[in-house]
């Protein structure tokens, strides 16, 4: 959908969401590249939804199905499922790849309504960034 945002942006629905909640989220230029193949290769797709139930389009499809194809991907790449993860090893590295730019926004691109969760859960500390904070303190002054 393009709503005058760059690239466009994604509408999550309430009645998707285990929260209840609608999320709008921009998108970048290779979700919207991804998506424009796909519209191409299902003319007609329009403004559905993004991931259909198998056989039924007008409702999306179950957390348990995206699971269990998520499981079956993981099998036929040779991968090792991560523990307790599901999605939630890609969502812990989409949140510490953004690390570097202000919290709220990543929880509100990243549908966390809380940026506590964020921060606890989903942020992880990685080497590169331990390295920068030891070498690159901020300069500190004393207040007049």
């Amino acid at each position: 959908m393009n709503d005058g945002t760059l690239h466009g942006s994604i509408r999550w629905p309430a009645d998707t969401d285990k929260m209840g909640r609608e999320t709008v989220v921009p998108i970048g230029p290779d979700v919207r590249r991804a998506l424009d193949r796909v519209l191409r290769e299902r003319p007609g797709l329009g403004a559905g939804l993004l991931f259909p139930a198998p056989g039924r389009h007008e409702k999306p499809v179950s957390r348990h199905l995206a699971a269990a194809w998520l499981a079956k991907a993981e099998k036929l790449a040779g991968l090792e499922p991560q523990e307790g993860s599901q999605w939630h090893a890609s969502r812990r590295g989409w949140a510490t790849a953004r690390k570097n730019l202000p919290v709220q926004d990543v929880a509100a691109a990243g549908g966390w309504r809380c940026i506590g969760v964020v921060q606890s859960i989903y942020q992880q500390a990685d080497k590169e960034t331990m390295l920068s904070v030891v070498l690159h303190p901020a300069e500190l002054r004393e207040a007049r």
